[in-house]
């Protein structure tokens, strides 16, 4: 008994309590991608894990923000009429985006050794059980 329904997204439980303070338009997108990042993982076992599970979340969800807003300047650029963004708020925008992209790349790259080093230590506990 570890999820509990609620419309079409299903979280575990410890995930209702995270980002109370939000709106629910971003609580229910950081939520979706938490449950695609534990999924992706099966399941993630320690704190810590969980811990980067969360940051991963909310880097993941600036990032699709940022990128968003950033094809929406570089288009507005391009093709707009009227008052157009400058070339430079589309770079800084695009740099924005570049480093968000390192960021969670780099997150995701640390849950993923976090996830195998809890896989490894489990695997190496079950033998002692049976035996």
């Amino acid at each position: 008994m570890e999820a509990v329904p609620e419309g079409p997204l299903s979280v575990p439980r410890g995930v209702w309590g995270l980002w109370n303070e939000l709106s629910e338009v971003t609580r229910e997108g950081l939520r979706e991608i938490y449950c695609e990042i534990r999924e992706e993982h099966g399941g993630l076992t320690s704190r810590l894990a969980k811990r980067y599970a969360k940051t991963a979340c909310e880097i993941w969800y600036v990032t699709d923000c940022v990128s968003e807003e950033a094809a929406k300047l570089a288009g507005a650029r391009k093709s707009g009429r009227g008052r157009r963004p400058t070339s430079q708020t589309v770079r800084l925008l695009a740099k924005r985006q570049a480093m968000q992209t390192a960021a969670l790349d780099s997150v995701l790259a640390k849950l993923n050794a976090l996830v195998a080093k809890d896989r490894a230590k489990t695997l190496a506990r079950l033998p002692q059980r049976v035996g």
